[in-house]
């Protein structure tokens, strides 16, 4: 008995000594994975930074560039002897160097306030086909300007629960943007039903002819874009994840070049949609045009404000 009894005391303890090893085993493999994801997540708040950095960077760029037209342009009216062609040419040009200026820094500050968190949600029930008609009967005149095609494509009316101006205004960037960069043909802005039937779910769409986003400047703007949505991170992750690691810039094959500051107003509708609750998605391709489908809640339960 004594000697089954040391037996038994020395498979017990075996037992548990390889329990203990294996617990504090698979303790050391978890760990390890917490820290890998917290790796990953640092890396990510990394890249957000940079993009944020270099977004603002290219916004003073084209402040500077504005402001040297300005002043250029002040000089050469003040000088004596200028034909009366030549200092209209030169009124024409300060004007919308002016007003590009304004339209930038508005940009910026819409940007830094969305950033800091100083916008809030306010949702109240509205018609958004009403909202978003008059919106396309205000941009006409650019269009035609630029002798480009203008149109809707939605159901006469359709009410919902939201927040009109920022929806407004989500609106007019993607439009505004398409139609500033679109040299032929035209742009459509859509609205209804979700694509996939969702009735909790409406959406909006801009389809522009223009250059794409996929080429030159705008191709990291256009994955920070696709990264807003679970579905376009499960389709483009290991691409985005090697786009994020190559910091050499893809050659521009669009035929018309994408200015470096345009990022401004594609990025408050990034944050617009985040405050929104709102999912955004981009198709584009070089010489293909481009479009942006935005998906918003038809309602939203309470509280109405978010911060």
């Amino acid at each position: 008995m004594p000697t089954a009894w040391r037996a038994l005391a020395t498979l017990f303890s075996q037992g548990v000594s390889e329990s203990t090893t294996q617990y504090f085993h698979l303790q050391q493999i978890e760990a390890e994975g917490h820290v890998r994801d917290m790796q990953q997540t640092l890396e990510e708040v990394r890249a957000l930074d940079r993009r944020r950095i270099e977004l603002f960077r290219q916004a003073a760029h084209d402040l500077r560039g504005n402001v040297g037209v300005v002043k250029n342009v002040s000089t050469g009216l003040t000088q004596d002897g200028i034909p009366e062609t030549m200092r209209a040419e030169f009124l024409q040009l300060l004007e919308r160097s002016v007003s590009s200026l304004h339209s930038m820094l508005d940009e910026v500050m819409d940007l830094a306030r969305l950033q800091a968190g100083h916008e809030l949600r306010e949702v109240k029930s509205f018609d958004v086909a009403a909202l978003l008609q008059e919106l396309l009967e205000n941009s006409q005149p650019q269009a035609v300007n630029r002798g480009l095609f203008l149109k809707g494509d939605g159901v006469d009316s359709l009410p919902i629960d939201g927040d009109a101006i920022k929806v407004r205004r989500i609106a007019q960037n993607l439009l505004l943007n398409a139609l500033k960069y679109t040299q032929t043909g035209g742009v459509t802005m859509g609205w209804g039903d979700s694509r996939d039937n969702d009735a909790k779910r409406w959406m909006l769409w801009v389809q522009d002819s223009g250059p794409g986003l996929h080429a030159g400047p705008g191709a990291p703007l256009a994955e920070a874009l696709k990264d807003a949505t679970a579905e376009s991170q499960h389709v483009d992750e290991d691409t985005s994840r090697g786009k994020q690691e190559s910091q050499e810039p893809s050659p521009d094959l669009r035929p018309v070049h994408q200015e470096q500051g345009e990022g401004i107003g594609l990025s408050i509708v990034k944050r617009l949609c985040d405050l929104l609750d709102a999912s955004i998605e981009l198709e584009s391709e070089p010489g293909n045009g481009t479009t942006f489908r935005v998906m918003f809640p038809r309602y939203y339960d309470a509280p109405t404000k978010k911060g």
